[in-house]
């Protein structure tokens, strides 16, 4: 193989030569670049769901493109010449949960990128994910609360607490010893969080005592805003 001019007068020259060796390091990364936003998924639009099946039989979309149906507030990735769901909603896909696992340990991770793109899609457009587990990091991330569940113990004013079958604000909690029987008891000053949750109760703001024996071992639910996890 003949030697360009380049490759001659680096032989030459220390100078030359790192130039040289720079030239191919860029070039390296510029087909590495391209490669990668060669293989990144596209997002396609469609009218229907039923038209995106119909396109992915037909091999119009890429194994791995995000596929969305705005009318059916459904979004989902292309695997293979199928349509998967990761939307609650999901027409003429395949639901989520035939995948079996959680999509980014679908094929040993093959769709992660897939799963990745179609979440943030279906986030910014205002639609419910349908892995349990993503939906409540997209709400954490949003500074959304999240259902939970945690020792009555631990719940702090401004949490919503799932009792008396209502949601109910919580106002205010503490510890307090009962005149009436000289033991502890643990105590909430609450109010229904709806017009639902008032009507199930009391219209207005109430309070209601647990004994601390019962309180330190019991678990109730309530949804509070967590705080974003840091990168």
């Amino acid at each position: 193989m003949s030697e360009t001019y380049a490759e001659r007068l680096a032989q030459g020259n220390v100078q030359a030569a790192a130039a040289f060796q720079l030239g191919q390091i860029i070039e390296a990364v510029d087909t590495a670049r391209a490669a990668a936003e060669e293989a990144k998924p596209k997002v396609w639009h469609f009218a229907s769901t039923a038209d995106v099946r119909a396109a992915a039989d037909q091999e119009q979309v890429a194994d791995g493109d995000v596929v969305v149906v705005e009318s059916e507030q459904v979004v989902g990735f292309v695997a293979v010449v199928w349509a998967v769901a990761i939307t609650e909603q999901y027409g003429a896909f395949h639901a989520y949960s035939k995948l079996g696992k959680p999509a980014r340990e679908y094929c040993k991770g093959a769709y992660t990128r897939s799963v990745d793109l179609a979440e943030q899609v279906a986030i910014d457009l205002g639609y419910k994910l349908a892995d349990p587990a993503a939906a409540q990091t997209a709400r954490i991330s949003a500074g959304l609360p999240i259902a939970f569940e945690t020792p009555r113990m631990l719940v702090e004013p401004a949490d919503v607490l799932h009792a008396f079958g209502a949601r109910l604000n919580v106002i205010d909690t503490g510890v307090r010893i009962d005149p009436a029987t000289g033991q502890g008891e643990w105590w909430a000053l609450v109010e229904g969080a709806t017009e639902e949750g008032q009507r199930r109760t009391y219209r207005g703001q109430w309070a209601f005592a647990v004994p601390v024996a019962t309180a330190a071992w019991d678990v109730v639910t309530v949804e509070r805003v967590l705080p974003a996890p840091t990168a």
